[in-house]
Formats: structure tokens, sequence, C-alpha cells
């Protein structure tokens, strides 16, 4: 069974109402209710309008409660933003130091990439205070002004270093202040101050490295080009199958090389081989302490050697082998330079027919040598001849056993001896120096 229609209100009177229903249905209206049965009923009804005085006072009331929302919204965004701004400063003045007391100082650097006010101060990666100024100094340098907040100036001392470091990855720079171990300092103190390494400089470290690189990969290209070559890969092959046919000769056992490895007998000459060169071995350390010894003789001892080196007379030794290479010089010198006998041998004709002169005379020896050799001439004769030598020898013979002149012999020794003794005087003795 279908619904019946809503109530409608006419728009030019907002009093009327538009009521209706269906058969059976009951209506109620303000005049009371009734049930009209087997018939639809539709009609228009009047409501009664409010009176002035109603009016204003809803009119009131809905207002203050308007006002009353709107001032509860209006606290209740004052005091999230009060909060939130209360935390923000909290949070932002213990980050920055805001309410800890701070002292000033100041440091020298010849450049600071790209430091500036408000930039991080940090002692052993702590954040203790902020850069203030950067100023550019009369003398070209730059004078950097920072405060530490001063429960860490306790640390700053007269040996710290400021430095300037990296922030992060986007070129932020910080001051770093190292913990220092001599004097506190004073506010206002400048501190000593690092200098650093610009990009420039990387740069140009980087470059020479780089050309290093390029020349180690030139040498290691060149020392490879050989490993490319065809014949090289032919050398390795046939070194390949030198080292295998030697293998298998060696696995051969009726090979010379596996005799070579194998026999008793060759096993026995390489151990004695060994002890030879063992023995060796122990002669050669024995001849090296001997050495050693003689060379600690030398050291301590006051010997020749030792006065030599260690002395004066090695002083004098030099200075006399000094003048000895001078004077020669000098004599080189006269005999290249003179016009004497030995330059006119050297440098001139004379030489030459010194030379010439020699020549002959070794000719004119070499063919008395040859006749003498031959047995021609007397003393050819005397060195050839058997039966020369033998009456020699005979003659030498018979004077030996000559009684009368071995006498003679002995008393013309005796009277040689007397006169040597009467005309050799003793010498004085020398007074010491």
């Amino acid at each position: 069974m279908p619904r019946p229609p809503p109530v409608q209100r006419l728009p030019e009177d907002r009093g009327l109402r538009y009521e209706g229903g269906w058969e059976g249905s009951e209506t109620r209206g303000r005049g009371g209710s009734y049930t009209d049965l087997g018939r639809p009923r539709r009609g228009w009804v009047r409501d009664p309008l409010p009176s002035t005085k109603e009016a204003a006072f809803a009119t009131v009331t809905l207002g203050m409660k308007k006002d009353r929302r709107t001032e509860f919204r209006v606290g209740l965004f004052v005091a999230v933003a009060l909060l939130i701004g209360g935390t923000l400063a909290v949070v932002i003045g213990n980050q920055q130091n805001l309410f800890k007391r701070k002292i000033d100082l100041q440091t020298y650097f010849d450049q600071v990439d790209g430091l500036r006010p408000g930039s991080p101060v940090r002692m052993a990666g702590v954040e203790v205070g902020l850069v203030h100024r950067v100023d550019l100094g009369d003398d070209g340098r730059i004078l950097v002004t920072f405060n530490v907040i001063a429960d860490a100036a306790a640390l700053v001392r007269n040996d710290s270093v400021a430095s300037i470091g990296n922030k992060g990855l986007l070129g932020d720079k910080l001051l770093d202040i190292s913990v220092g171990t001599g004097e506190a300092v004073a506010p206002g103190a400048t501190l000593l101050s690092e200098t650093p390494i610009g990009l420039g400089e990387y740069l140009t470290r980087a470059g020479d490295i780089i050309t290093e690189v390029e020349a180690v990969a030139e040498n290691v290209r060149r020392a490879t080009e050989p490993l490319a070559e065809e014949q090289f890969a032919n050398d390795l092959r046939e070194t390949t199958h030198n080292l295998a046919l030697i293998t298998r000769m060696a696995a051969n056992e009726d090979g010379a090389l596996a005799h070579l490895l194998t026999d008793e007998e060759n096993a026995g000459r390489i151990d004695r081989s060994l002890a030879h060169i063992e023995t060796a071995t122990a002669q050669f350390a024995s001849s090296a302490q001997g050495a050693r010894r003689i060379i600690a003789e030398v050291e301590r001892g006051d010997g020749s050697a030792h006065e030599i080196i260690y002395g004066d007379q090695g002083t004098r030794l030099v200075t006399n082998l000094a003048d000895a290479t001078g004077e020669i010089a000098t004599l080189l010198l006269d005999v290249r330079e003179g016009d004497g006998m030995v330059h006119e041998l050297v440098y001139e004709d004379a030489g030459g027919e010194l030379m010439a002169n020699l020549a002959a005379m070794s000719a004119d020896m070499r063919a008395v040598v040859s006749d003498i050799r031959e047995g021609r001439g007397t003393l050819g004769g005397f060195l050839v001849d058997p039966s020369i030598y033998e009456d020699v020898k005979r003659l030498v013979g018979n004077l030996q056993r000559n009684d009368i002149l071995r006498a003679l012999v002995r008393y013309s020794i005796r009277q040689d001896e007397a006169a040597t003794a009467t005309t050799v005087t003793p010498e004085s003795p020398t007074p010491a120096e």
C-alpha cells in the first residue's frame, strides 16, 4: 500500500500546510482527528503564527548560542597555537643553545671555503656554538668570530686548533675546535688555525693521481703487449711441449734423465758433492772468522796497518801519494809542453828514430842469438860443442886440486878481510829526537 504524501508548505504562505490521506486512515489536526473511510481526503491547514515577543526571544537565544560556539573555537585555537609555539621555542632554544652563557673567540684563515655566519661550531663532534662573523682583514686573511658555550669553553686551550670541516654532502661547512691540553683561553682570545685544503687543490691532486694512473696503465699496456703477439704464444706452446717431453723422459725408466734421478751411484755423487760444498762453506766461514779477527786486531792493535788506517801515518801516506801524484802530473806536463829529450822521444821524430834503432838492435840480437844457437863463433862453440865443456870442466878441476893456487886464494881473502876491518870505523850514536 503506498504511503501518503508528506506535509507540504506553500512558499507564499508559510502558515499553510497540506494534509492528505487514504481511505481507512486517521488524520489528526489542531481541531481534532477523524477517519474518513472509503474516500481519500486532501486539504490545506493553516498553522497559527508565533507572537512578536516569542520571535525576539528566539532570535536573541539563537545569537547567544552562536557567539559562545565562536568564542570556544577561538579560545581552543589560541591555546593550541601557544602550546605549539612554546614547544618550538624550547626545542630550537636547546638546539641553538639560546639559554646558555657563551664566550666569544676568534681565529684567522687564509680561506674559508663557504664558512658563513650561522655555521655551527663543534668540538669533539658536539655542537657547542655558532659562527658570528666572517670578515676580510686588512692583511688579506679572513677573521672568523664565533661563540662557544661556557661549559665547553673550559676545554678550549691555548694549543687548541680551529679548522674548517664539512657538515654534509651538500657543501655546508662547520668550524671544528680541537680539545687542547694547555692553559685555558680568555674571552676574545685568538686560536690557532689550520688552513683547509680547498676544492681546487683536491682537483689538482686528483689530476696528478690520474696522470700517474695513466702512466701506470701505459706501462702495463707496454708490458703486456708482447703477451698478445703470436710469437709469444708459439714460444709458450713450444716451452710447454718441451716440459711435457722432459716429464715423459723422467717417467721413462730407460731414459737418461730417469737414470740420473734414480741411479744410486749418482745419488752418492750428489751426496759427496753436497758434503764438499758443506766443507767449503765451513772453510769459508772459518776464513771469514779469521778475517774478522784480523780486522778486530787492526782496529784495536798498534801495528802498521792500524797506524796507516787510524793514525797519522795514513794521513801522511795519503799526503805523500797526493804530492807524488802532483809531481807526476807536473812531470807529464813538462814532458808534453817542454822541449827536452823525453819530449823529443815521445812527441817528435827522435822517438821514431829511437824506435827504429831499437828495432834494428833487436834484429841484430836475434841474428847473434841464432848464430850462437847454431854453434857459430867462439861463444856458439863454447855453448854448443861438448868437448869445450869437458875441457873447461877438467881445467876447473885441476885448479881446485892445485895446492899453491888454493893457498894463494886463501891469502888473498885474508888480506881483503883485514883491509876492510881497518877502514871501517864505528858510527857515532845519533841523539834521540
